[in-house]
């Protein structure tokens, strides 16, 4: 059996991948859902990488990042804990690419970010941002109560919280991209991350495969099951990666 550490996105908490660790669960494996200090302004993504090497530890698994934690991701596999890590999977994530920021990526013709997202968003004074409710149903979970149901998408709601923008001001810790086994989870009706723009970025990553999936940019919440298939079988790849290093 195989173990998950599973890293949230923007705005979210560990809380947001419950349906897909029940899934991992029932079928044997174990899975770990890390909380990032993501509403502390000031951190980056070495802060949010400290984290989640302690979640990882020693034990072989397979890293899992959701939309904004696929810049930490990497950070995590290329440090301490790189020999724990067996594999990767990037879901309807952004992709750091060394000696760019975030910011300069979105600014960019190539902008990761599917077009007109962000309205809506509140701005504080300590620099970080919220979703009012109706703006977070109308804008971020855009589609999710068609796919699953409005009770859904009023829970994730309950559950959001600020997000700080170090991490997408800095240009990322990343060196180079890890030797490992890497999985892109392309949602096909993504409104968060052009679903396009992401399949060219995985295509282009050394050694890394491209998966699609229906729906929109929050499948563990509306597809657990077919996203535990996903990453099931990365992990399977991961082994044999690992075992060959």
């Amino acid at each position: 059996m195989s173990r998950f550490v599973l890293v949230h996105g923007a705005w979210h908490d560990g809380g947001c991948w419950t349906p897909l660790v029940g899934e991992l669960t029932r079928r044997g494996h174990t899975a770990v859902a890390v909380d990032l200090p993501s509403d502390q302004p000031g951190l980056g993504a070495l802060d949010y990488a400290g984290v989640v090497e302690r979640a990882v530890g020693t034990e072989p698994c397979v890293l899992v990042g959701h939309s904004l934690g696929g810049l930490t991701v990497p950070v995590v596999a290329q440090g301490a804990v790189a020999a724990s890590v067996t594999a990767i999977v990037l879901v309807a994530a952004l992709v750091p690419q060394p000696g760019r920021s975030f910011d300069d990526q979105s600014r960019s013709a190539d902008s990761p970010m599917a077009d007109g997202f962000g309205r809506g968003q509140q701005r504080h004074d300590d620099r970080t941002t919220s979703w009012p409710p109706d703006a977070a149903r109308a804008g971020l979970y855009a589609g999710v109560a068609e796919e699953s149901s409005s009770e859904v998408v009023d829970a994730a709601v309950a559950g959001l919280r600020r997000q700080a923008w170090t991490i997408g001001r800095e240009v990322t810790p990343l060196l180079s991209w890890p030797a490992v086994p890497t999985t892109v989870v392309v949602c096909r009706d993504d409104r968060v991350v052009d679903p396009g723009r992401l399949a060219e970025r995985g295509r282009s990553l050394p050694g890394a495969q491209v998966v699609e999936l229906p729906g929109g940019h929050f499948p563990m919440l509306t597809r657990p099951a077919e996203l535990a298939d996903v990453l099931v079988a990365a992990a399977g790849d991961g082994k044999r990666g690992h075992r060959e290093r």
